[in-house]
C-alpha cells in the first residue's frame, strides 16, 4: 500500500517512545490483524483505530469473543468471531486460541497483529510468532494491556491455581517480548513500571497511552449549564461489585429519603461474571434509579452533576471518567492508578481509598456531603477535568495517532 493511500501516517519524524525516531510510514501495510477477548469492549474502546485504517484503504480483520454475531455492521473491515472465555484462565484449556489464532493469522499473513487484552495476548502472540517461522507472520505485533485486571494486580488471588496462571503469563510476556518487532502499550506508568520491574517488558519496547480516546465533539461540557437543587450522582460503567457498584447503592441508602438527590445507575450487564448484578436487582432497589444499558452517554452526562465510579478493579484508565472530564462534570473515584491519572483530588473531583463495600460506602457518602453543602465544587472541578482533559492527551485523535504509529512504524534491530 503506498504513502499517499495511508496518507494519515506520513507525518514527520518524532520521537517513537523507544528510544529512537519514527517517519509513521506506512508504505506496505495493508493487512492488519485485531484481536480481542470481548465484541462489546472492542466496539467501545477500540473501533477507532480500526476505522481510521480502514478508511485509508487497509484490510483489517477483527477477532474477538464474546457475541458470535456481530453487534453492528462492519463497515470496511471484517469481523469473525473465535471463542475467549473472558471469566477464567485455563491455560490447558485455553490452547484452542493458539491453535485458532495460529490458522487465521497464517491464512490472513498479516502486516500487523494487535492483540489486546491479557489472554489474546498470551496465547495469540504465541500464535502469531508460530506464524512467523512458517513465513506468513506479522512483522508488528502490538500488545495492548488497558489494565492488570484480575489475575495480574497486584493483590489478586494467590491461590495455587491464580499462582500458576500468573506464571505461565510471565514466562509468555517474557517469550513474547524478546522477539522482533513486539511492542507493549499500557494505559498507566503504574502497570507498564510493574511489569518492567519483573523483567517482563522493556524500555524500547513499551509505552503508555492515556486510555481508548474519547472525541470531543460528542462529549463536551453544556456552555451556561442552568443551576438546579440538588445533585445527580452517576454511575456508569459494568455493572460488577468491583467496579465499586455494590458501594455506590449502600451509600444511595443513605439518601433515599431526600428529595435534594439522586443516585442514577448505567450499564451493562454482565450475565457470566459471577461478580455481576442481575437486572432484577437493580430495578427493585428504591435507592437509585436503574437506565440499564444507554446508548447516548453524552447526552446522559449532560444531565448530571457527579460521575461516581468507586473501583476496587484492576483497569488502566476508565472511560467514562474520561468522557466525565471531557463533558465538564467532577468526578468521585478511588484513588487507584488509572482514576489518578484523569482525577486529581480536591481539583478536578475527589479520590477516596478504594477499600471493602462499607468503609467505601461511607467514603462515598462523606464526599456527597461536602458537594451538597457546596455545589460550587462541582462547577469549579468540572472545569479543572475539561482543562486536564484538554491537555493531557486524552482526545480519540491523539490516542489514534499513537496506535497507528506504533502500528505503522519502522521495525527496530531487536530480534
Amino acid at each position: 500500500m503506498s504513502r499517499k493511500a495511508l496518507g494519515f501516517c506520513a507525518v514527520s519524524p518524532q520521537r517513537d517512545g523507544y528510544g529512537g525516531t519514527q517517519t509513521n510510514d506506512c508504505k506496505g501495510m495493508t493487512k492488519v490483524v485485531v484481536i480481542c477477548n470481548d465484541q462489546e469492549y472492542f466496539l467501545r474502546h477500540r473501533l477507532a483505530v480500526v476505522e481510521k485504517l480502514a478508511q485509508a484503504g487497509a484490510e483489517v480483520t477483527v477477532v474477538t469473543g464474546g457475541q458470535e454475531k456481530p453487534l453492528r455492521k462492519p463497515e470496511g473491515w471484517t469481523f469473525i468471531h473465535m471463542p475467549i472465555e473472558r471469566f477464567s484462565f485455563r491455560p490447558l484449556g485455553d490452547l484452542a486460541i493458539v491453535a485458532r489464532s495460529a490458522r487465521l493469522i497464517a491464512a490472513i499473513n498479516p502486516d500487523a497483529v494487535h492483540l489486546i487484552t491479557l489472554k489474546p495476548a498470551v496465547f495469540s502472540g504465541f500464535a502469531a510468532i508460530l506464524a512467523r517461522l512458517a513465513g506468513r507472520g506479522p512483522r508488528r505485533i502490538l500488545v495492548t494491556i488497558p489494565g492488570l485486571g484480575r489475575l495480574m494486580s497486584p493483590g489478586a488471588a494467590s491461590s495455587s491455581t491464580a499462582s500458576a496462571a500468573r506464571s505461565i503469563v510471565r514466562r509468555a510476556i517474557r517469550f513474547l517480548s524478546d522477539r522482533r518487532g513486539v511492542y507493549f502499550t499500557f494505559e498507566t506508568s503504574h502497570d507498564r513500571n510493574l511489569w518492567l520491574s519483573d523483567g517482563l517488558i522493556r524500555n524500547d519496547n513499551s509505552t503508555v497511552i492515556n486510555g481508548a480516546g474519547v472525541n470531543p465533539e460528542i462529549f463536551y461540557p453544556v456552555a451556561g449549564k442552568a443551576a438546579r437543587p440538588g445533585i445527580k450522582v452517576l454511575f456508569a460503567s459494568r455493572l460488577l461489585k468491583a467496579k465499586g457498584l455494590d458501594a455506590f447503592i449502600d451509600a444511595a441508602k443513605q439518601y433515599a429519603n431526600r428529595a435534594d438527590i439522586e443516585f442514577i445507575v448505567a450499564g451493562m450487564i454482565e450475565p457470566h461474571d459471577p461478580d455481576g448484578y442481575y437486572p432484577e436487582e437493580l430495578r427493585k432497589e428504591p435507592a437509585i434509579s436503574f437506565l440499564g444499558e444507554v446508548t447516548d452517554m453524552p447526552a446522559l452526562l449532560r444531565e448530571v452533576d457527579l460521575v461516581c465510579l468507586p473501583t476496587r478493579y484492576g483497569e488502566g484508565i476508565p472511560r467514562i471518567l474520561i468522557e466525565a472530564a471531557a463533558s465538564g462534570i467532577a468526578c468521585l473515584a478511588t484513588d487507584l492508578e488509572g482514576c489518578k491519572e484523569i482525577v486529581e483530588d480536591g481539583v478536578s473531583g475527589t479520590l477516596v481509598p478504594a477499600s471493602e463495600p462499607e468503609a467505601l460506602a461511607k467514603n462515598i457518602s462523606n464526599a456527597v456531603d461536602a458537594y451538597l453543602q457546596n455545589p460550587e465544587l462541582l462547577r469549579t472541578q468540572g472545569a479543572a477535568g475539561y482543562q486536564r482533559f484538554l491537555s493531557g492527551g486524552f482526545s480519540e485523535e491523539a490516542v489514534v495517532s499513537h496506535f497507528i504509529a506504533l502500528l505503522t512504524g519502522p521495525e527496530t534491530d531487536r530480534i
